[in-house]
């Protein structure tokens, strides 16, 4: 992540936030506008459905498939040592603390223990707990949506006395003290990929979008600009544009921004979330008091306990959710074939267009892939 504005204790605790949520974060704008108006014609399929609609069509019929499989499928072919013992950094927010718990049954599973470090998401307190880690004995460091500036003397320390340190939703690349970093920005490609098909078939060709980004994170940056390219591939005279929220308006007056935009260019009748979580909580009340719920749909990345109400109310149409235990047990499985002595895979978490027909019946979060666990244990030799 860029190092010039992290130093802010502020905006350090909601990168993490926002990391954690989404890989959350992998989808933004950049867009731009081009002006165009929406809908038009496109090379026809049989049956006169443009051909870019017959694709974003296919493309969201495969993508809101629930996944069977968490992508990886070669077992440790060496015993993987038991009694390590795993320190995971929270970023002082709930969504960590979920994932310390996932996390913890994750060792347990290995037969190793694991600890949760809280801070409040301050640099100054992520540093002083990886090093607090690092002297209670930890075989291993877990921390998300790591920057390297940030914690770079830690890393090192950290390769000296041989602590393995694992990441998820990092744009820092693999090596040099970081052993492993999955949700990066280039597996998540295909994110950007679901979104624009969805909007394009679910309209027919007809969509004018309005993306929404965070301008603070220059992670968002690169997925925005692909999300721009896969809408136009599907409906090149599809209008689309962006608008930037600050920091300031998130939890604040995000949906008033956004419906004054909505207000001011009425074609549009769909917003991409970049990050549904920090941009979406009270957007659906804020278009129904606009009078504008029965026009504009909502999809994005990533997901919540409030994001899933809103979509089984049909509020929100389509998410991407974040897999909080398949990228936690991505990261465990990093540890152990490291500790196994075995070579370890970058691997993507399953992705998963999700929309009310497919929302599971629970109030809570879920795994993407319904037996993770077991397929985990599997290849872990612990089934």
């Amino acid at each position: 992540m860029a190092t010039h504005w992290c130093s802010s204790r502020r905006l350090w605790r909601i990168t993490v936030l926002l990391a954690t949520l989404g890989a959350a974060l992998l989808l933004a704008a950049g867009c731009g506008s081009d002006g165009g108006s929406s809908g038009g014609e496109s090379a026809k399929a049989g049956g006169g459905v443009p051909e870019g609609v017959a694709q974003a069509e296919s493309m969201v019929k495969k993508a809101t498939a629930r996944p069977t499989s968490i992508g990886l499928t070669q077992p440790i072919d060496k015993e993987v040592p038991t009694g390590k013992k795993v320190a995971f950094i929270s970023c002082g927010v709930e969504a960590c603390t979920v994932q310390g718990k996932i996390i913890a049954q994750g060792a347990k599973d290995l037969g190793w223990t694991s600890s949760m470090i809280a801070t409040d998401g301050s640099p100054e307190k992520v540093q002083q707990a990886f090093e607090a880690a690092m002297r209670n004995g930890a075989d291993a460091v877990i921390l998300n949506g790591v920057s390297r500036a940030l914690v770079s003397k830690q890393i090192a320390d950290a390769k000296k006395k041989g602590v393995a340190f694992v990441t998820c939703c990092s744009t820092e690349s693999v090596g040099d003290g970081i052993l492993y970093n999955t949700s990066t920005p280039e597996q998540n490609d295909e994110i950007a990929k679901d979104l624009a098909a969805q909007v394009v078939a679910d309209t027919k060709g007809k969509a004018d979008a309005l993306y929404v980004n965070i301008t603070a994170f220059t992670i968002l940056e690169n997925l925005g600009t692909l999300f721009e390219r896969s809408y136009k591939s599907y409906c090149p005279t599809c209008g689309i544009d962006s608008i930037d929220m600050p920091l300031t308006a998130l939890g604040k007056d995000a949906p008033d921004r956004i419906v004054a935009y909505l207000r001011s260019h009425p074609r549009v009748n769909y917003v991409v979330l970049s990050v549904s979580d920090a941009l979406g909580s009270g957007l659906p009340a804020a278009l129904q008091a606009a009078g504008l719920s029965d026009k504009v749909k909502i999809v994005g990345q990533g997901g919540g306990t409030q994001i899933f109400q809103y979509i089984s109310g049909g509020q929100v149409q389509s998410i991407v959710p974040f897999d909080y235990y398949a990228i936690d047990y991505l990261m465990l499985d990093a540890l152990a074939r490291h500790f196994a002595g075995v070579p370890i895979p970058q691997t993507a978490p399953p992705r998963w267009l999700l929309s009310k027909s497919g929302l599971p019946s629970t109030s809570g979060l879920f795994p993407v892939v319904e037996n993770y666990r077991a397929q985990f244990l599997k290849l872990w030799g612990k089934a």
